[in-house]
C-alpha cells in the first residue's frame, strides 16, 4: 500500500470509528445528567428538611433546572446525530459487493464486536478475518469525512 491509499484507508477507518465515538459521547451526556439529578435530588431533600434560609437555594435549583434541560437536548442532538452517521455506515456498507465483507464491518464498527467475537461467529480465522476487514475498507466508496 503506497503512501496515498494508505491515508485514504486511514480515513475511511477513522469515518467508521466515528459512530462508536458518537455513542460514546451520548454515554458521557447522560451520565452528567445522571450526575446532576442526584445533584437535583440532593437540593431538593435539603429543601424539604431545613428550614426556611432566604431565595439562594431556589436560584440554585433554577440555575440546575436549566442546566439539566439544556444537557437532555444536548443527548437530543447527539442520538439524532449518532443515527445519522450510523445510517451514512450502514449505506456505505451496501454498496460493497462482498456481503461477508459488509457483516465484518457492521460486526466490528456498528456491533463493537473485538476480532475474537468476529472470528467466532463467522467461522473464520482472527489473521483471515482481519484480511477481510482490510479488503472491506479498500472497497468501501463514497465515504464522507469522519464527522466527528
Amino acid at each position: 500500500m503506497d503512501e496515498k491509499e494508505y491515508q485514504e484507508y486511514q480515513s475511511k477507518k477513522e469515518y467508521l470509528t466515528g459512530y462508536r465515538k458518537a455513542c460514546k459521547k451520548i454515554k458521557s451526556l447522560k451520565e452528567q445528567l445522571e450526575s446532576l439529578r442526584e445533584i437535583e435530588q440532593s437540593i431538593r431533600s435539603q429543601q424539604l428538611s431545613d428550614m426556611p434560609k432566604g431565595s439562594n437555594r431556589h436560584q440554585d435549583l433554577s440555575d440546575l433546572i436549566v442546566k439539566l434541560e439544556d444537557l437532555q437536548a444536548q443527548i437530543i442532538d447527539a442520538i439524532t446525530e449518532s443515527c445519522k452517521i450510523k445510517l451514512e455506515i450502514e449505506e456505505s456498507l451496501w454498496k460493497l459487493d462482498d456481503p461477508e465483507e459488509a457483516r465484518v464491518l457492521r460486526f466490528r464498527y456498528i456491533y463493537f464486536m473485538g476480532w475474537e467475537e468476529i472470528s467466532k461467529i463467522m467461522c473464520y480465522s482472527r489473521k483471515q478475518m482481519q484480511r477481510i476487514h482490510q479488503k472491506a475498507i479498500q472497497n468501501l466508496k463514497d465515504v464522507p469525512q469522519c464527522p466527528i
